[in-house]
């Protein structure tokens, strides 16, 4: 005989429904705790400052997953947000804190930009002072006369371009021209000007990226890049390292350089660099340059025997030229092929050393590229307002970049010279690689 059911009582459903009220109210109040919790967390971070709020996104715009260098799965957007660099200054100059003995470095998501690198003072790690020009608000990188590109990652393709265009294959493109009848830096708004996505970062590190679009400036293929910059001591050295890395959709040239400004004295010490001596011990040749327009000769490179270049040997900055340089050279045995990884690369091979006595210091910059660039600040403004905070004024020569990478003009060089001009060209699936090592140290 089949058993019934007991009867339920007759307020049995609302209890029932009451009993559910109280488990769903207290899982949300639980839910709320935990995300009180988790923005706390987030705001006692002390390195950040002024987090950006923007990316180089479309709102609404499809995604795909991306991994960044460090390895961590990412939805990264496909085309970036097309908004105008008033609209970038609007939104503040955000700074993101690295921090190692002996070294501080601010990186700002505008440019990728190194807006200050404090380095500790002879005798004394605790002690730091800003080596590095710069600003302290997007307007003045934006706007200010000259555009010196203060501590930027400039690209798609750095240096100058000859009439602002090249060939792939039979088709010719032609870019934006913001140096004459030439391209510089990539252009009139090149990746200086733009506000890029902070990806991940610590408190030794932080990663950039920023999609570039099929078009942008003149420059064909949709490329993703990615920059991370990192601070360690090693051995009473203070390292900051610059790791750019890049893949496109379709063929196209990526030739970048990092274009911080030093001065080893202090950026805000009003002077030139005239106390600074230079030595490029790896570096036996050059690219020869029109002096007027600073594209090259096209007569390949030149051995800098007997010339105001040979800086193989310590030379006071102005010694050899004394209105300064602004020139490739030539670092011996770096590896010369396209600037992808498809291939192992040399290890990392000293470009430069730079020492200044009366600061105590000395910079040493190591790359695996097969070029650097010396520019010793020949068009810097007289009188230039820097960093505010320090009333900080530069001068003509007040700072001196050494920019890493390959050399100028080579998207239309490379085929009339051949393998000693490597070319800058990356296919799809390829890999663009460049690392650099800004190396401090005291004397």
């Amino acid at each position: 005989m089949a058993k019934r059911s007991e009867p339920k009582p007759a307020n049995a459903e609302d209890n029932s429904q009451t009993g559910k009220i109280a488990i769903v109210a207290l899982a949300a109040l639980g839910l709320a705790i935990k995300s009180r919790v988790a923005r706390s967390k987030a705001d006692a971070k002390p390195f950040v400052t002024r987090l950006p709020t923007a990316t180089n996104s479309t709102p609404g715009a499809s995604s795909s997953v991306d991994k960044s260098p460090s390895g961590r799965a990412l939805r990264s957007p496909l085309r970036p947000r097309d908004s105008s660099t008033r609209d970038h200054a609007a939104e503040g100059l955000a700074l993101i804190e690295l921090e190692a003995r002996g070294v501080a470095v601010s990186v700002s998501p505008f440019g990728a930009t190194i807006v200050s690198l404090r380095a500790a003072r002879r005798g004394d790690a605790d002690e730091k002072d800003d080596v590095v020009l710069g600003f302290d608000d997007c307007e003045s990188y934006d706007e200010v006369e000259g555009r010196p590109y203060f501590g930027a990652v400039c690209g798609r393709v750095a240096n100058r371009i000859a009439r602002g265009e090249f060939a792939v294959g039979r088709r010719t493109h032609t870019l934006a021209k913001n140096n004459g009848e030439n391209t510089l830096h990539g252009g009139t708004s090149g990746w200086d000007r733009k506000r890029w996505t902070v990806e991940d970062q610590t408190r030794s590190s932080v990663t950039l990226s920023y999609v570039s679009v099929d078009g942008e400036e003149g420059f064909p293929a949709n490329v993703k890049m990615y920059v991370v910059y990192s601070v360690l001591c090693v051995r009473n050295c203070a390292e900051v390292t610059t790791k750019m890395t890049a893949t496109a959709d379709a063929m196209t040239p990526i030739s970048t350089v990092q274009h911080t400004y030093f001065n080893l004295n202090g950026h805000a010490c009003g002077e030139d660099c005239s106390s600074h001596v230079v030595e490029m011990p790896n570096c036996d040749r050059y690219v020869p340059v029109n002096e007027d327009t600073l594209i090259p000769t096209g007569e390949g490179l030149r051995k800098v025997d007997g010339t105001a270049f040979d800086l193989r040997s310590p030379t006071p900055m102005f010694e050899k030229s004394s209105e300064g340089y602004d020139n490739t050279f030539v670092i011996a045995g770096a590896d010369a092929t396209r600037p992808t990884s498809e291939l192992p690369r040399a290890a990392p091979r000293l470009a430069a050393r730079v020492t200044c006595e009366d600061a105590g210091r000395v910079l040493e910059v190591l790359t695996d590229a097969p070029g650097v660039h010396l520019y010793t600040g020949n068009f810097l403004s007289e009188n230039m307002v820097g960093k505010k905070k320090e009333r900080a004024r530069y001068r003509k020569h007040g700072g001196f970049c050494l920019e890493t990478g390959w050399f100028p003009d080579a998207v239309n060089q490379h085929s009339k010279i051949g393998a000693s001009y490597p070319s800058v060209m990356v296919n799809r699936g390829d890999t663009y690689s460049h690392t650099l090592t800004y190396r401090l140290s005291n004397i």
